[in-house]
């Protein structure tokens, strides 16, 4: 072979090579600079499965349909499934869910505890998860990405300040008895409302004693048999009372009324900003509420499952504002709710 013929193919051997290797550098600086780069926007026509609790109560039909805005604006693809406060039944809707692989789910919880096996199958499965309005324990929050909905601690602690401000402007100065209407036992507000409302008397106003507490399941005819059970056990000691929302509230007031008892002596103080609430504060029958807005409560779960989609970072925890309702300052609710 000629030495020349020799020199030559070794050398575009090695250029060969050469051009080889420069290529797949440009490869990987173009894969680099691929991933460096943002995200597109993926929430337009994602499918998304919310997983809620009821369309019964005006608080959770307001959430949905606050939801429902919101998702429609950002061009999201919307499926919802709805269990009347069934722990089993939201299992099954969540495994049904994980088979039908949205983008997203968005996720009610009936049960605070309950649905903590679920929310670890959506986390494994690898789809992106926002809890809304309820909040599990905090030491489960690696199973979801968001949360978004009130702080039910903080809530019942405002419920507690509300109290003892109603015990002052009544003339019971700060001792008395009253009793506790609860939601659905085991929900994260019922859990939260409750624990924020007791440490709050105990911290601030140890002389009014919590005697009693029976559920109302948050069903208006359901608080009103709890509330005269109660003002039968309990009678004209009660000075006042806390139902966890004021659609209870609307049944305890009639159940003082068959007992006998005039409403508006009492200290009465719910929560939400619900509209029976808004009635009874502006005719004097109950004395307060805890402002939680069932609108901004769906827009901020809409808000967090788009911006997850959307290869955003959202806060991990976004509590809705919150301030105690009196007949004083009422527009305050009207306004917030979107009446």
């Amino acid at each position: 072979m000629n030495p020349a013929t020799t020199y030559a193919q070794k050398h575009l051997t090695g250029l060969s090579k050469l051009g080889i290797f420069s290529a797949w550098l440009m490869v990987v600086a173009s894969a680099s600079i691929a991933t460096s780069l943002p995200a597109k926007a993926a929430a337009k026509d994602a499918k998304v499965i919310l997983l809620t609790v009821s369309e019964e109560c005006e608080y959770c039909s307001r959430h949905l349909q606050s939801f429902r805005k919101k998702a429609e604006e950002e061009g999201i693809s919307l499926k919802v499934k709805i269990t009347n406060f069934d722990p089993a039944e939201q299992a099954s809707q969540v495994d049904q869910a994980i088979a039908e692989r949205p983008d997203a789910i968005v996720l009610w919880p009936a049960d605070a505890s309950a649905i903590v096996p679920s929310l670890r199958k959506i986390k494994s499965a690898g789809i992106p998860i926002v809890v809304t309005n309820s909040q599990p324990d905090m030491k489960y929050s690696k199973f979801w990405d968001v949360y978004t909905g009130p702080n039910d601690k903080a809530s019942g602690g405002s419920a507690a300040k509300a109290m003892e401000q109603g015990f002052k402007d009544k003339g019971y100065a700060d001792a008395g008895d009253v009793f506790v209407v609860l939601g659905v036992p085991g929900t994260p507000p019922q859990i939260g409302r409750e624990t924020g409302f007791r440490e709050g008397l105990a911290s601030s106003a140890p002389g009014i004693q919590i005697k009693g507490a029976q559920p109302g399941n948050w069903d208006q005819t359901k608080a009103s048999e709890a509330a005269s059970a109660l003002f039968t056990q309990f009678g004209s000691n009660v000075k006042g009372v806390y139902a966890q929302a004021d659609n209870m509230m609307a049944g305890v007031i009639v159940a003082a009324q068959r007992a006998g008892i005039d409403p508006s002596k009492l200290v009465l103080v719910g929560s939400n900003c619900s509209i029976e609430g808004v009635t009874a504060i502006e005719s004097g029958t109950q004395y307060a509420t805890v402002l939680q807005s069932p609108v901004q409560d769906g827009e901020y779960a809409a808000q967090a499952v788009a911006d997850l989609l959307d290869g955003k970072k959202p806060e991990n925890v976004r509590y809705l504002p919150q301030q105690i309702i009196t007949k004083a300052n009422i527009n305050d609710c009207n306004t917030a709710v979107g009446r």
